[in-house]
């Protein structure tokens, strides 16, 4: 976490032009004037999109709020794009972490119980079974990432099933948010979607603290 805010910053002081970002991020101007502005970076501006996404890997920020600002600002296919590319940036940190530092830190992101669940689960089924996994938005992309570090899985098998398993939620919920701005009922229904993955996901993760506090 401390290593992705000093990058951040670093980002931010280096690059005169994501520093005017930060005072329109909390102002209460329209949301338009944050789109423009993002699409004046140029390259700076996908790039920061990016790492939000890889930030995402170890500090929680709910990815489909930066998949629907990305789709926002850039488009459908182009936000598509770039939350693709942080994903998989994200992805590969957290594998190798979990291959780099193993079962200690890796318990610091998962929980045992899932962890054992996921290791079960994955030497049943192997790579098909992990691609099938990450079809489904409700389990844990970071879950799904750090622990396969722990099991015996290539390089290309890892990238394979999370390059093509991530597409279809990505394209789903992207295409909800498209559609959801054409009629006030749109929004609603994609409010509450949102807001029920964040409480599942929070209450996940206190589920986990209890468990371990038993322990």
């Amino acid at each position: 976490i401390l290593v992705g805010l000093m990058v951040f910053f670093l980002m931010v002081w280096m690059v005169p032009s994501l520093r005017e970002l930060i005072p329109i991020l909390f102002s209460t101007d329209s949301v338009e004037s944050l789109k423009t502005y993002m699409r004046s970076l140029g390259f700076w501006g996908p790039l920061f999109a990016i790492f939000l996404m890889v930030l995402h890997s170890v500090v929680f920020v709910p990815s489909e709020i930066i998949l629907f600002a990305n789709i926002y600002i850039y488009g459908f296919a182009l936000g598509l794009l770039y939350t693709w590319i942080g994903s998989m940036l994200g992805a590969y940190l957290s594998f190798y972490l979990a291959r780099l530092f193993g079962k200690p830190l890796v318990e610091k992101f998962v929980s045992i119980e899932k962890h054992e669940k996921f290791d079960r689960w994955f030497q049943k089924n192997g790579t098909f079974g992990l691609f099938i996994l990450r079809l489904i938005p409700l389990f844990s992309f970071n879950l799904l990432n750090y622990g396969s570090g722990l099991v015996s899985i290539t390089f290309w098998q890892f990238t394979w099933s999370t390059a093509l398993g991530i597409i279809p939620p990505m394209m789903v919920m992207g295409w909800l948010y498209i559609n959801s701005l054409q009629t006030n009922w749109g929004l609603i229904i994609l409010f509450v979607l949102i807001v029920s993955i964040v409480l599942i996901k929070f209450y996940k993760k206190g589920s986990y603290a209890k468990y371990s506090r038993r322990i």
